[in-house]
């Protein structure tokens, strides 16, 4: 039976929790889907306060070496916060260990998911004051970074937004026009569109002769194909 992309994409994301759970030895994590402007858009948690998160978005995230502002900016692949609080003044670091440890938390090892130049997810992992610190590990952390961001790649989100983009770059479709062709993907007629976009009936056709001629198809059928065949590499 196949899931529908909702049930996939939760169960996706439930998985990578408990993987890092297991496989890390980290007590609590914290899943977080980043947009292109590079803000975290959702984020699903095991083992973590909803105050923690609370009190982090609202402002608590400045203190901390390993915001993903900072992560994107250096590039990281994988970050300790144990080899990063050197970046902070220790005002700082102060600052940000209190807030930890109001949770018992003592360290975070950050993985961050990159396809191309573009970071789409980060996957923070949290341990106690008393558990052995992320760099003691044996864990060859990079490998199965690779291994997790491979999967990821399949969620349903991440292959939309790549689609999206070679759609933009590639072939000119506008904002508006990608907006019709996910309509068009889900199959509905020119009225429906028309009352969800809320546009008329004649803008819509303009749409989807737009879209025909940039892909180079015939009819509406020929575009869902098209999109089906579409290379996300």
């Amino acid at each position: 039976m196949r899931l529908d992309d909702d049930h996939f994409s939760a169960s996706m994301i439930d998985e990578t929790l408990r993987f890092a759970s297991s496989s890390f030895g980290a007590t609590a994590a914290i899943f977080c889907w980043i947009d292109p402007q590079e803000s975290i858009t959702s984020y699903a948690t095991a083992g973590v306060s909803r105050d923690l998160i609370d009190q982090y978005l609202a402002g608590r995230y400045v203190h901390d070496p390993l915001n993903v502002y900072e992560l994107i900016e250096n590039q990281y692949r994988v970050a300790f916060l144990d080899r990063e609080r050197g970046r902070r003044s220790p005002e700082e670091n102060c600052v940000h260990d209190a807030f930890l440890g109001h949770y018992d938390i003592r360290d975070e090892v950050d993985l961050l998911f990159w396809h191309g130049d573009t970071p789409f997810a980060l996957l923070s992992m949290l341990s106690t004051r008393r558990s052995a610190p992320f760099t003691d590990s044996a864990v060859n952390w990079e490998a199965m970074r690779s291994y997790l961001e491979f999967n990821l790649k399949m969620h349903p989100r991440v292959r939309r937004a790549k689609q999206e983009l070679m759609l933009s770059c590639r072939f000119g479709l506008t904002k508006r026009e990608i907006e019709v062709v996910d309509l068009l993907k889900s199959g509905a007629s020119n009225m429906t569109i028309a009352q969800i976009m809320g546009i008329g009936l004649a803008t819509v056709k303009t749409y989807v002769i737009n879209i025909l001629n940039k892909l180079g198809v015939d009819n509406r059928a020929a575009i869902v194909a098209f999109l089906e065949r579409m290379p996300l590499a």
